[in-house]
């Protein structure tokens, strides 16, 4: 069974590490515990991982709601949890909360190579609405920047039925 928990203060401890884990294995460039903690204390900051038979995170997804935009800042399932739902359910998750609150528009950049998101981003209604050049430093890559659009439209997110 996988749940989604909130990471706050109170228990990043108990997650934090597992979620630098997958960090690690799925960013060439990937985030501090540091910058992590920051996010945590930020009061615009939305941080939830889905743990699995309430153990360790499988996934987590951090985005800032502000006012009517939602900015999807880091997203990531571990390599052995892909292709399951997680992701599914953490962009529901998102989604969900973004629609509840009347946001009109969720964004996002995810690089040039990353195929399996860019049809997971797809899948849920996100259109490419430009490019950054060059925006990864790491590796000089590109970004496509997308968009779903929320507000006044029929989109209504998929549904993970249920999750391994």
């Amino acid at each position: 069974m996988t749940s989604l928990v909130r990471i706050t203060a109170e228990n990043q401890s108990r997650y934090l590490g597992r979620i630098l884990e997958i960090e690690t294995l799925s960013f060439p460039s990937p985030w501090s515990a540091g910058g992590f903690i920051q996010e945590i204390r930020n009061p615009i900051a939305h941080f939830w991982a889905a743990v699995k038979n309430n153990q360790e995170p499988a996934g987590f997804i951090l985005y800032w709601m502000v006012d009517v935009e939602v900015s999807l800042l880091n997203f990531a399932v571990h390599p052995e949890e892909r292709r399951k739902g997680v992701g599914q359910a953490l962009l529901n998750h998102m989604i969900e909360e973004a629609s509840s609150k009347e946001a009109e528009s969720v964004w996002l950049d995810v690089r040039v190579s990353n195929a399996g998101a860019i049809r997971l981003y797809r899948r849920f209604g996100f259109e490419k609405v430009g490019v950054r050049r060059k925006y990864y430093d790491d590796t000089q890559e590109d970004a496509i920047v997308m968009r779903l659009h929320l507000a006044g439209s029929s989109q209504t997110p998929l549904r993970a039925t249920s999750l391994p």
